[in-house]
């Protein structure tokens, strides 16, 4: 049986106000939040509390005058500790009780023959409801790094600054200066333990030790000793916390008492240490607290003075930080509610937030597309100069376009404790909302019936050409938990319409980082989209490292998968010590994202593509992306090798990839140097291997022999594939020669003249069509 949250919590906080409950807490803390950086992706994110577990613990733990009394012996604050972990595990499971109920209800009416008064294709029924968003709402990643926190403070206020200083003594530079001294002072405190992973090494220790003890001492001395090692490992990290050693003394209590002084001080900051910092006053007024209060905090969903004030006051002088995330998070959330509250400033507040949400996120986006193909605030104008509506950031590749919706909704307490109506009303504001706007804007640049206007109302060029995808992307600024859950749950789209990718400024970031290439940060938008329903994960932090590890696309034999955030830990190792100047402090050897699955060979083939004129670009480039990365290592070296022969016997290659019905392609090296006869041998080929294979899309790639190029010449032929009598007669001849590869006719198969009708059944010319799509001269020698 499963007990309910009141149950457990109840014996929840009475373990919390036991007396030395608090350094059983600062055990806790300091071995969940304080790793190896080298090794912080093998670290088991079950094992240990997270940030919004501690903060709730340390909710109720502040609803009274903090408790230092110390425990009556180290054996009880090791059992308060295993306890705390024990509780928490039972809260999570009866968070999902409601779910399980209704599992249980369908399983016996299952047995009993009778029909399901809840479907399960009815996902908001079944997830969502009756506090069912509790769960992954409360246990959902932190979704921000701490220095994002930082980093984008000055951005989302710029425009309240004023208010800011006039009303609360907040400058932004002071208050970054503060937050980054505390974090220096706790850091430089912690290198007094040795990080010692008790989780992951303790167990095998243990039994080891007991193995060879049991074989050197009677059961009573087995007892005693037991008793002393358990204690020494469990401590053998915080040895410099404890004082020296005094052998005359036959009672260690003073010594304990000492450790623990000093465990609490590794989580103490003093008004000394910052030495006259500007605007500290104002920092420990507007974020510290005395305890004895929170009192109306209940759990999850409920307001915790922990989450605005995350300093707990000791006395004149120290602080309590146990936290230091949190110190991060409350300068970068703490402001807006500041200015909410001032209801002749919200107005203001509000339109200021828009604003800063499209700057943001164009600034990350023109990293990647360039600003000559990012837009802001872009207007569809309709004939008679009615407005329908608006994109925030249009971005354009070739004949792709991504329409990103901007918001900055937050998810309110009231949804995350689970109230259906007001979680509705708050997934309508933040992702609905947008979703719904997107496919508005996205038919109009498919129909082309409307203006496209840029902030400056200028037409926007790019959109002349042919735009056949449009990908939708909702982007809030606001750290908003479960979002790509309840994306996944929520979500009102018609059952063929097109799947959007919602994520946050935070994910851009990221995603920015690790794909700064166009092509490779489209394709992955292109791919989550793909696989909406099939793969699932947490948040965007795992999607993101599965693909860089493995590429998102579908397994064999698997109708669909949910990804580890093992993958997500990858990213952690990574971008954690690149950001926070911590690079030194870890080796390239253990990092799992530096092994990424496109071969180093493939790029040189895909930058040459990339550089072309093509109007296809795109679709070119993410049709050889699809292959995998063993097949695309096969295609190059195999290019590479066919060349190489080539040369040595001065004489004609080529070779073929189908993958049909979608994608294939031809690769034809020619020993002439007229650029006319390649042109006609790769064309010729590339047509009839089209056919042959039935594919619907096809690259033809020729070189010459003595180019230095891998590529001189590339044709694409993107007609679907249909059954053409003449064709099907050419390819019967062609392919039943001996060695069809290596004496590609060049006069009279299948070169097609420029003013004859296009094989592909188009209807035009062949020079207005297939003809047309020839975008690379070939290199003379």
């Amino acid at each position: 049986m499963i007990r309910t949250t009141d149950q457990v919590l109840v014996d929840l906080k009475a373990l919390i106000h036991t007396d030395g409950y608090i350094y059983a807490l600062c055990l806790i803390l300091f071995e969940d939040f304080h790793h190896n950086l080298d090794k912080i992706h093998l670290v088991d994110p079950r094992s240990k509390l997270s940030v919004k577990e501690c903060s709730l613990i340390i909710g109720f733990l502040v609803q009274r005058s903090l408790n230092l009394n110390f425990p009556k012996s180290p054996e009880e604050v090791i059992a308060m500790k295993e306890n705390t972990y024990e509780l928490a595990q039972e809260l999570q499971m009866s968070f999902s009780a409601p779910q399980f109920s209704k599992l249980r209800e369908m399983m016996e009416l299952t047995e009993n023959g009778q029909e399901l008064p809840i479907h399960l294709e009815d996902k908001v029924d079944f997830f969502v409801k009756d506090g069912g968003i509790i769960e992954p709402t409360f246990y959902a990643g932190d979704g921000v790094y701490d220095f994002q926190y930082l980093e984008y403070l000055e951005p989302k206020y710029k425009y309240d600054l004023e208010w800011l200083t006039k009303n609360k003594g907040f400058e932004i530079e002071q208050v970054v200066k503060v937050v980054n001294k505390i974090k220096q002072i706790l850091n430089e405190k912690s290198k007094q333990v040795n990080l010692f992973d008790l989780k992951e090494t303790f167990p095998g220790i243990i039994q080891k030790t007991k193995k060879k003890l049991t074989k050197l001492y009677s059961k009573e001395g087995f007892k005693k000793i037991e008793r002393e090692q358990f204690i020494a490992l469990n401590f053998y990290q915080y040895q410099q916390l404890f004082p020296m050693p005094d052998r005359s003394k036959k009672n260690n209590t003073e010594d304990w008492q000492q450790f623990y002084r000093n465990l609490l001080e590794l989580f103490t900051v003093k008004k000394s240490d910052f030495e006259d910092q500007n605007g500290l006053v104002e920092f420990f007024t507007n974020f510290s607290f005395s305890a004895d209060c929170n009192t109306g905090y209940e759990g999850p969903g409920h307001y915790n003075i922990m989450n605005s004030r995350p300093l707990i006051q000791l006395d004149q002088e120290r602080y309590f930080v146990p936290i230091n995330y949190l110190v991060a998070e409350s300068v970068y959330e703490s402001p807006f509610y500041w200015m909410w509250d001032d209801s002749q400033y919200r107005p203001q507040l509000s339109k200021h937030r828009g604003d800063v949400g499209e700057e943001m996120a164009f600034e990350f986006l023109c990293k990647v597309f360039g600003k000559e193909n990012t837009f802001k605030s872009v207007l569809l104008s309709a004939k008679k100069g009615q407005t329908e509506t608006d994109i925030d950031v249009l971005c354009l590749l070739g004949n792709k376009a991504l329409c990103v919706q901007v918001k900055s909704k937050k998810m309110t307490l009231m949804a995350k404790r689970g109230n259906f109506e007001q979680l509705s009303k708050d997934f309508k504001g933040a992702i609905q909302d947008a979703y719904d706007q997107g496919v508005v804007s996205r038919q109009s640049i498919l129909d082309k019936k409307v203006r496209f206007l840029d902030e400056n109302g200028k037409d926007i060029p790019q959109l002349n050409r042919e735009i056949n995808e449009v990908y939708i992307m909702g982007l809030t600024t606001e750290n908003y938990p479960s979002l790509v859950h309840q994306v996944h749950m929520m979500l009102d789209k018609e059952e063929k319409g097109p799947a959007p990718l919602f994520i946050s400024i935070f994910d851009l970031e990221l995603l920015a980082h690790y794909l700064p290439d166009p092509y490779d940060f489209l394709y992955y938008v292109r791919q989550r989209i793909n696989l909406l329903d099939y793969f699932h994960a947490a948040e965007e932090l795992v999607f993101l490292g599965y693909h860089l590890r493995h590429k998102l696309w579908k397994m064999d034999n698997y109708d669909g998968g949910m990804l580890d955030t093992d993958f997500g830990a990858n990213i952690d190792r990574n971008y954690y010590p690149y950001k926070t100047g911590l690079s030194h402090l870890v080796s390239e050897k253990n990092d799992p994202i530096l092994n990424r699955w496109k071969p180093e060979n493939f790029d040189l083939l895909l930058n040459n593509i990339k550089h072309s004129r093509h109007e296809n670009v795109t679709d070119i480039i993410f049709s050889l992306m699809d292959f995998s990365g063993t097949a695309q290592e096969d295609i190059v070296k195999n290019m590479i090798s066919y060349k190489q022969k080539a040369i040595k016997e001065n004489t004609r290659k080529s070779l073929a990839y189908p993958a049909a019905p979608d994608f294939g392609l031809t690769y034809v090296v020619t020993e002439t140097e007229n650029p006319e006869e390649l042109e006609t041998v790769t064309e010729v080929y590339s047509v009839l291997r089209k056919y042959k294979s039935k594919c619907n899309a096809w690259l033809g790639l020729g070189t010459f022999t003595r180019s230095p190029n891998l590529v001189d010449y590339i044709i694409y032929l993107d007609e679907p594939w249909i059954y053409d009598q003449k064709l099907e007669a050419e390819c019967n001849s062609f392919f039943g020669t001996s060695n069809p590869g290596f004496k590609i006719p060049v006069g009279n198969h299948a070169k097609i003249g420029r003013n004859e009708p296009c094989p592909c059944k188009s209807g035009k010319k062949y020079k207005k069509c297939c003809g047309a799509r020839i975008f690379s001269e070939p290199t003379k020698n």
